[in-house]
């Protein structure tokens, strides 16, 4: 069997549109983890900050899976890939619009009680069309060239996160109303540039790959992108969500911003290592970072002193950023076209595990 050569060369409008697509995600996600207890407090919804919390998990675990397997029915029944991908940016758009129209209210109107679902819906859309759009990948560029593609990718959105405290900053300086404003605009602006750039492009590749590979994902391709989903989400979970409290254990005065700093490091090291490892045998790739991670992870988890907790954490961003420059490539081998953008969002599901998990530990 072989797959057409449609694309020899990576497709950089496209790429770039993508790449602002993500920046405008990190951002938001930036702006929803700032607001919301503040949202909540503001509204007194404060006794629903836990379910909020588990709310988001289940989220970002099932929605991407549900999502991508949509796309592919819509796809495979009448040749439509870029409905659902409209309708979650467009509703994620238009609830930003109403989250604002609920703050500029105020606590005391009569719309109050919709934040709440509001904040849920947000949630959903915000994953409605995070599968189809990283799914689209394959379609604008030969699989040999993904992991380049991924380096960007992983640049532009870890660059953004570890500029978190900037972030937070301009957030701050627009306000509560107008940050969700912004915000609508951001990702409905990028979500509509993406589309008008790639809508012909996708199609027109997406069918062309679906005839040249017909069969579907077996049990055992899916197995293999689940493992390394989660083990790049244990990856995240240890640089965002554990290594912050093992350094306050030592009384570490910048645990925050050495997890941030992680993040950049990671983004830097993904990028430069991305045109190498697309010349290396993914699978490989794939096992030392299993094993990188691993090492660092127990270091990390051992806690025993500052020097070994930074030291693994150091190797835990190194094997964070293999992963991530790999992981997407490798899932794409081991998915039949009809069925990529399902396999896609159980992949980024699985990468989400860890972190929720953690993020729920005090609710349990």
């Amino acid at each position: 069997m072989t797959i057409p050569s449609h694309n020899e060369e990576i497709k950089w409008p496209e790429i770039l549109s993508l790449a602002g697509l993500n920046a405008a995600i990190v951002i938001s996600w930036i702006a929803y983890h700032e607001y919301q207890p503040v949202l909540l407090e503001q509204f007194e919804f404060q006794s629903l900050a836990s379910t909020l919390t588990l709310a988001k998990a289940v989220v970002l675990v099932l929605i991407p899976a549900i999502a991508g397997k949509i796309a592919d029915m819509l796809l495979k029944k009448n040749g439509k890939y870029f409905t659902l991908f409209t309708v979650g940016i467009g509703s994620t758009a238009m609830i930003f619009m109403a989250v604002a129209t609920i703050i500029q209210s105020g606590p005391l109107s009569a719309i109050k009680p919709f934040l709440p679902f509001m904040i849920v819906l947000w949630l959903i859309a915000m994953n409605l069309f995070i599968s189809p759009a990283n799914s689209m990948i394959e379609t604008f560029a030969p699989a040999k060239k993904l992991p380049i593609i991924m380096g960007v990718l992983f640049l532009t959105t870890e660059i953004i996160y570890s500029l978190e405290p900037v972030v937070i900053a301009l957030v701050q300086f627009f306000g509560d109303t107008m940050t969700f404003i912004v915000g609508a605009i951001l990702v409905g602006g990028t979500g509509f540039l993406f589309q008008k750039i790639s809508a012909n492009e996708v199609v027109a590749r997406k069918s062309e790959l679906a005839e040249a590979k017909k069969e579907s994902a077996g049990a055992s391709g899916i197995l293999a992108i689940i493992i390394v989903g989660l083990v790049l989400g244990l990856g995240k979970a240890i640089l965002v969500e554990i290594l912050p409290g093992a350094l306050d254990a030592f009384g570490f005065k910048s645990s925050r911003i050495i997890s941030l700093s992680l993040l950049a490091f990671a983004a830097v090291l993904g990028f430069a290592l991305s045109r190498p490892i697309a010349k290396m045998n993914l699978q490989k790739v794939i096992i030392f970072g299993f094993a990188t991670l691993l090492v660092g992870a127990v270091m990390v988890g051992a806690n025993m002193n500052l020097i070994l907790t930074l030291s693994g954490a150091a190797i835990v961003a190194i094997a964070f950023s293999v992963l991530n420059i790999s992981g997407l490539p490798f899932a794409f081998k081991h998915l039949s076209a009809r069925n990529v953008t399902y396999g896609v969002g159980i992949y980024i599901g699985a990468t989400e595990l860890f972190g929720g998990i953690v993020e729920n530990i005090g609710n349990f």
